[in-house]
Order: structure tokens, then sequence, then C-alpha cells
């Protein structure tokens, strides 16, 4: 019987009796050079590069060799039980972890490992971590996201070798006056806490060719003052949102503390902004800015604040917009341009470069802001309304009632130059159907956008008072019915551009 098996069973027969067999016969990959197998497994968790070990003695030196060591340890997805067993479960872990890790430093070359990477939900010591980091003399990359580390060292780090650093999940960040990274590019804090103001100052001025920065922070990092001060620096991603329900500190504003941001970045390519934190947001010019997006508002405790400070709010507001004329692709976030008509200083520029824009109208303003943003993009090709026109799942929308939001879509007295020469496509999500100002704003676009090519429409199930609809009272059959109402109204009017196609989007309706 055996004497009949095809050639490929009879050589994976010999493979495990441990014969010899021509290289004739080995793998593809075996065949390839040394440095080519590292590449490829430095792509894979460590872990999984470990275990090529056993293939052969050759394969066991080749993942000593990879000049990357990359850990992920996700203890509380991969546990179920009470407390005290998870702490046994996790104590284990973390032990056998910390084994395996001094013995695999001890047997490589560590001054080949490039870059070093742990993720983990539980505390790890800091003594053992910083014996890790102290012997990986030429490390290039460092992403360190562990959860109540307490305070970080940066003794490892005399070697100045470091070129991306990132760190996370509540590492308290104390710079040393002698610490330097003249060779640092992209530098990513996410959920970390500082010293003080003079903390963030300190590291920044100590990256002197940072190119790529992105910070999410806390409202209780211990920073009032964040200065952002990076000539170099061509990428700024910054999130001030904090977690919901936390957008502002009782004591702070007991104590009258004011948070502030200030940016001086003039060579940035590439900005993305959203602080719903900072009581003042004082950013320099940013001309080289092409891509944006923007979404900042103080949104809680306005009645603590004064006339002058909410205008003063405002025209913080309308610098940024003013300090990015270039700009190409823009995203603003709602509530923003409220901000804007707070101000005793509305001046906001013409953006000439303008050809993508996004904005999320806020439940309070709806379309009245639509008019202003068009007159000055009079190069738009492309219009996205992410939340829709009436937003009526932020506000409230009584359906049986027939009632939305009292907005009031005034068009703008002369048609805005992009609507007769540039816009191409238009997007509007989050249709109802059931709203006058959504028909009065698309009967408007496809009337007066004369080089319009598509106008897409998604109707979206929303939620009525923080629940669920009452289907009862608003069933499939009458939401269907809305839905056809509108498209008929559509089809059926204007259009000054004869090559515009209506896309309409809707999900199935429950019956």
């Amino acid at each position: 019987m055996d004497s009949n098996l095809p050639e490929t069973s009879s050589k994976n027969r010999k493979i495990f009796e441990g014969e010899e067999i021509s290289n004739e016969a080995q793998d593809g990959i075996s065949q390839l050079p040394d440095n080519i197998l590292c590449h490829i497994l430095s792509l894979l968790p460590t872990k999984f590069a470990a275990q090529t070990g056993i293939l052969s003695k050759r394969w066991k030196e080749l993942w000593l060799s990879v000049p990357v060591l990359e850990f992920q340890l996700h203890l509380w997805a991969n546990y179920e039980g009470n407390m005290k067993a998870f702490d046994r479960f996790a104590k284990t872990k973390i032990e056998s972890f910390t084994n395996f890790l001094n013995r695999l430093l001890a047997v490589r070359d560590t001054s080949g490992i490039k870059k070093f990477r742990l993720v983990c939900d539980h505390p790890v010591d800091s003594r053992c971590l910083d014996n890790w980091l102290s012997a990986l003399h030429n490390v290039q990359e460092l992403d360190l996201q562990i959860w109540e580390l307490g305070e970080f060292q940066w003794s490892p780090f005399a070697d100045n070798s470091l070129e991306i650093l990132k760190l996370g999940c509540g590492l308290l960040l104390n710079f040393p006056s002698t610490v330097s990274f003249p060779r640092l590019k992209i530098l990513h804090l996410h959920s970390t806490t500082y010293a003080g103001n003079a903390s963030v100052e300190k590291l920044l001025s100590s990256c002197p060719v940072l190119e790529d920065l992105q910070i999410s922070r806390t409202n209780q990092d211990n920073v009032t003052n964040f200065v952002i001060a990076v000539p170099s620096l061509k990428r700024l991603a910054l999130d001030f949102s904090t977690n919901e329900g936390e957008l502002y500190n009782e004591d702070d504003y007991e104590n009258a503390v004011e948070h502030k941001l200030i940016i001086t970045a003039p060579n940035l390519e590439y900005l993305s902004l959203v602080d719903y934190m900072s009581d003042s947001i004082q950013v320099s010019s940013m001309a080289s800015v092409t891509e944006s997006r923007i979404a900042v508002c103080k949104i809680l405790e306005i009645d603590s604040r004064t006339a002058e400070q909410i205008s003063n709010y405002g025209s913080n507001v309308c610098g940024i917009f003013r300090s990015i004329p270039n700009v190409k692709r823009l995203s603003i976030g709602e509530f923003t341009m409220e901000s804007t008509s707070e101000s005793l200083d509305r001046r906001l520029p013409v953006f000439q470069s303008l050809v993508h824009l996004e904005i999320n109208l806020d439940g309070v303003n709806g379309a009245m802001l639509l008019p202003e943003l068009l007159e000055i993009s009079p190069k738009l090709e492309s219009l996205s309304l992410p939340q829709g026109i009436t937003s009526p799942g932020l506000m409230g929308f009584n359906p049986q009632e027939n009632q939305g939001l009292s907005y009031s879509w005034k068009p703008p007295q002369n048609v805005p130059e992009c609507l007769l020469f540039s816009l191409k496509n238009v997007e509007i999500r989050r249709i109802t159907g059931r709203v006058e100002e959504e028909v009065k704003l698309l009967k408007y676009f496809l009337k007066n956008a004369l080089v319009l090519e598509k106008i897409t429409i998604c109707y979206e199930e929303f939620e009525v008072s923080g629940g669920p609809m009452d289907t009862t009272n608003y069933p499939a059959a009458r939401r269907l019915d809305d839905r056809v109402s509108l498209i008929d109204k559509l089809m059926n009017c204007a259009k000054g551009s004869a090559a515009c196609q209506l896309d309409v989007q809707m999900p199935e309706l429950s019956l």
C-alpha cells in the first residue's frame, strides 16, 4: 500500500522519520537569505517568531537575530472569573513573561535590537522594565503601552539612538535636564501624565528634528499650559477631548484654573486638533498645512464664563482657521463653527485652495452656518455632511408630531462661486425625510450647483430622546412613505446640472 503513495507523501514521511532530503526538495522559504528571513520574522509578534526556532538549528539562530521584539499581553481579554482568581492568574502570567524575556535578553545580541514594543493591560514591575530597556543599547523604536507603570525611567537612553518613541497607559513622565533626543522624529504620547507644565516644554525642546507628534491627554495630567513650540514639526495630532462626562475638572473651575494651548509650528503640513478642554487656544501661522481636522469647543460650564471669555474663545477659534489659509482638505467638528459666531472678531479667511470640506453641523445651528462656509470656499469640489442637516439624534426629534428643530435655512443672496464653477460631489448623511429644511437645502443644491455630478443622501434610523424609535406610532410603512415622498420631490425639482446623478441610500426597514 505504501508503495502506491504519491511522491510528495513519501518525502513527507522521510521528514518525519528524520531522513535527509535533497536541497531540491526543501521549501522555497528556507532558500531565502538570512537577512530576508529576519525581516519576515520581524513582521510577526515575537512569540510567533520564536516558535519557528523548533524547525532547525538555522531557524533557532535566525529568530534570535530578529531586530524586533514585540509582546502583547491582553490578560483581561483572556480571563473570566473573580478578582482574586484573576490576580493569581495575572501574577503567574507576568512572572512567566518576565522570566522568558530575561532569558531571551541574556542569550542574544541586544545591540541588534532596533525595535522594542510591549503592550500590557496589567502593571509591570518598573525595575524589570528598567533592566530590559538598559539592555537595548541601539534601539531606534520604543513603544510602551503599559497600564499603571508609574514614573518612567530615562536612564537607558544615554546613547541617543531613538528615532520613534510611543508611550501611553498611565505613565508618569518627568524629564531630567540631561535627557536629549537628537534623532527623534516620531513622538506619540497617549493618556500619560506629567510632572507639570515645564515637563512638556522640556521634552519637546529636547527633540530638534521632531516631525510627527501625537498627544492624547486627560484633564488630570498635571498640565494647565500646554505649549508646543517645534519648528521642525510636520504632522500634529492632538486629542484633548478626554473621557465622556469628564470634559472639565470641577476643582479647576472652583479655583479659577484656566487651561491654555499654545502652538508654534510654522512648517506644519497636517493638523488634527480635537480640543474640548482648553479655555484658550493660541496658534501661530501654519501656512503650509494642506490637510486639517478642527473640532474645538468649550461645551460645559458655559454659565461660569463671562461674556468676554466667551468672545475671546470665539476669536481663538477664528484664529485657528486664519492660521491655515492654504488648506486643501478640511474637516470641521460639530459646535466648532458656533464658537466663531460668539466672537467680536469673526474674520475668516477665503480658502482659495480648499477642494474638500467635511462639516458636522451641530444640533443648535443646523444648516444656517453653511452659506458662509460655501462663500469662503470658491474652489470647493466635494462637500460632505456626516451628521446630516438637522441632527435629530442630538437635540430631540418627535416623528409622531412630524417636528424637528426649528432651523431657518436661508440661502445666500448670491450663489457661491463654488456652486457655479467647481462643486461636483455632495454627500449628506442622516437624512430623516420628515424635516422641511432637508428638502429646501437639497433642492437648493440641485438647482444652483451647475457642474454637480453626484449628490448622495443616506437615510439613517435614529434614536428619540436617548431611546429607540417608537415604531408603534411610526411604523415602517409610514417611514417608507416619507422616503418616497422626499425622493419624488427631489426627482421632480429643477436641476442646474443635467449630468447630476441622485444616489439615495437607505437601510432596510423592519416590518
